[in-house]
């Protein structure tokens, strides 16, 4: 992976501004991207009130 800025502005600016998730694979990592969607999906519903 590239040093942090030395990659183009926009692609170093799209990447520091995305969500990085790991990638799953195996049947048995299938409940840890269930807690990982269960969390975004609590961000998600609360993101006003994480704001505030």
């Amino acid at each position: 992976m590239p040093e942090p800025g030395t990659r183009p502005a926009v692609a170093e600016h799209a990447y520091q501004h995305t969500i990085k998730l790991p990638v799953w694979h195996r049947e048995q990592d299938l409940a840890l991207a269930e807690q990982y969607i269960r969390a975004a999906t609590k961000v998600s519903d609360h993101h006003k009130e994480l704001l505030a």
